[in-house]
């Protein structure tokens, strides 16, 4: 039989000998919950302290920008969502006086938007002359303006558009216009020839006189009295016509209240409208017509010859 060593180095399997204690796991200290408490918080505050940072300058370029946006905008909308977002912000108290402004500035260009009086949009520019609105104060007046002219139709009116609006949208239409009325100014040479015409016919028309009456008429007349496209036959007939055996006299006085409108067609050749009023003197031995007052159309050409010639009688009296 083996001789077995007794020495005590070895053991039975499983059971450890007194110098073989290393296999025991290691006991686990015990860490206290408050230190990863205190590195969470050392890592949490910085960052809400940077991201509150952070958010606050941002908001504040946000404020900035929107404010920024405000200037020289005139649009409610934009001053209203502002006072929305930004409501203590530090210019919140300008931003609602420049909100209250714009509105009553609105409030008072829609109480003249559709006026036809060019002085309220004149005034709306004075109260508002840095609003947007004031370009649109320009045209209106600008068209207000031309309107006036036109309906003057004086070369003065024209002038006196041309002079306030030199670089206006009508301004072209209304040189051509003055052009125009300046050749259709009636100058004191021709109102009297135009007299002398009138005076000359219907001193031939009270004496019965064609011969000379046809001195002053054209070839053909568009219109005599009711008649038509007359002739200088036509004319004398209708002359013969308006004369009874009994009357002894006849004499016409062409009153002073000419109203003369003068044309001139393309080629510079003139002619010229006549309103006025003439009486006739009848003596005559019957009974009839004494007195009659009419108002006369004429056109004259350009070599001062009647062209047409209508009479209406307004008064007339009988013996």
């Amino acid at each position: 039989m083996e001789e077995q060593n007794m020495t005590g180095a070895q053991t039975p399997t499983g059971t450890p000998g007194p110098n073989n204690r290393g296999t025991q796991p290691p006991i686990r200290t015990k860490r206290n919950p408050w230190i990863y408490v205190i590195i969470a918080l050392c890592i949490l505050i910085p960052a809400l302290v940077a991201g509150g940072f952070y958010f606050y300058v941002n908001k504040q370029e946000t404020e900035e920008q929107a404010y920024a946006l405000l200037n020289n905008n005139e649009n409610v909308e934009d001053y209203e969502n502002y006072l929305t977002q930004f409501p203590n912000s530090a210019h919140a108290d300008e931003v609602r006086d420049r909100l209250k402004q714009l509105r009553t500035m609105y409030a008072d260009w829609q109480r003249i938007a559709n006026s036809g009086y060019a002085s309220d949009f004149e005034r709306f520019s004075q109260n508002y002359p840095q609003s947007q609105l004031v370009k649109q104060c320009e045209l209106k007046i600008d068209s207000l303006d031309w309107e006036t002219a036109k309906k003057i139709n004086t070369p003065d009116a024209i002038s006196d558009y041309l002079e306030k609006h030199p670089d206006g949208r009508y301004a072209q239409d209304a040189s051509q216009l003055q052009n125009t009325l300046v050749k259709s100014i009636v100058s004191p040479d021709e109102r009297g020839t135009i007299a002398s015409t009138l005076h000359g016919f219907f001193e031939a028309f009270g004496n019965n006189d064609e011969t000379s009456l046809f001195t002053y008429i054209t070839p053909t007349m568009t219109q005599f009295l009711n008649k038509q496209n007359a002739t200088k036959a036509d004319v004398g007939n209708l002359l013969k016509k308006t004369y009874s055996g009994d009357i002894e006299s006849c004499s016409f006085v062409v009153n002073d209240d000419y109203q003369i409108k003068k044309t001139v067609d393309d080629q510079g050749n003139a002619s010229y409208t006549v309103a006025c009023s003439v009486d006739q003197h009848i003596i005559r031995s019957g009974e009839g017509k004494t007195f009659g007052s009419y108002t006369i159309s004429a056109k004259l050409n350009s070599e001062m010859k009647i062209s047409s010639l209508t009479m209406k009688e307004i008064s007339r009296a009988d013996n």
